[in-house]
């Protein structure tokens, strides 16, 4: 008895964690679900710090690699100091990945894809995986704010861009309201498809619409998931296709799908950019 192992409240979490995916997994096999859920390839605690890498599956076959993605689990908790809530991967993202799997042709002409948000990056990720397929020079933005989520999208665009070439990977900084007062420059002009998940809540819906009217070329395509009932989700629709603020140009045509995730609702938003 004296060999007995004693279980930590740490080891209790990581079974209870292995169990829940055991149960997503075997649904995903038995084709109750579609989605590409993460394999736990790593987890460590470091500093207090919860670290745990995980391997997405982002296509069908081996010409789309699955993306290692590094995350913090607990670290939406305000003590964390790693990156708030973009520390982790929500449900919000493993939604907009699985949407852009089941359409590929979405990306099939984009040659600049830039992620609005990005937190670890899963998004992002999974659209340079399927743009490797094709070739061709091609650049995916990931960008966010806080500095702690910028460092950790850093340690993930170092992680694939070997899996990923010859798609180019960068990382930048973007502060929506710099952005659009004109004091930070876009990382990129004429966006293809512009992504993001989870970024609409409160009083952002409009501020996201803007941003989008700003940054996608006319002909591209802006691809946005959000749980569904989220404050500001009206707001945002609606200033993508009101024509009543001539300034931001070309309006938006706007596809809504409903999807779930662990028994949660998720709205996807499909909307394509009018011509000039």
């Amino acid at each position: 008895m004296g060999d007995r192992l004693i279980r930590t409240p740490e080891d209790e979490e990581f079974a209870e964690a292995d169990e829940i995916l055991s149960d997503l997994r075997k649904k995903a096999d038995t084709g109750e679900g579609d989605l590409p859920w993460g394999d736990c390839l790593s987890r460590s605690w470091e500093d207090g710090v919860l670290r745990v890498t995980r391997s997405y599956a982002t296509g069908s076959d081996a010409s789309s690699p699955d993306v290692i993605i590094q995350e913090f689990p607990y670290s939406a908790h305000p003590c964390s100091g790693v990156g708030g809530t973009g520390g982790m991967v929500w449900p919000g993202a493993i939604v907009l990945a699985s949407q852009l799997r089941a359409r590929p042709e979405l990306l099939s002409d984009a040659t600049v894809v830039l992620e609005l948000g990005a937190g670890c990056g899963l998004p992002g990720l999974a659209a340079a995986s399927l743009l490797r397929r094709d070739g061709g020079a091609r650049r995916v933005i990931l960008t966010d704010g806080p500095e702690a989520v910028l460092t950790n999208l850093e340690h993930n665009a170092r992680a694939n861009e070997e899996r990923v070439a010859p798609v180019a990977l960068e990382v930048a900084k973007l502060i929506w309201e710099e952005l659009l007062d004109g004091t930070t420059p876009p990382p990129a002009k004429a966006v293809d498809v512009l992504l993001g998940s989870d970024v609409i809540w409160g009083d952002r819906g409009p501020m996201v619409g803007r941003v989008a009217r700003l940054l996608v070329r006319p002909g591209g395509w802006l691809i946005i998931s959000a749980q569904k009932g989220r404050e500001g989700l009206d707001t945002f629709q609606r200033l993508l296709c009101s024509s009543e603020e001539a300034s931001l140009g070309p309006t938006f045509s706007v596809e809504v799908l409903e999807e779930e995730m662990n028994g949660e609702a998720f709205l996807v938003f499909i909307c394509h950019r009018l011509p000039a």
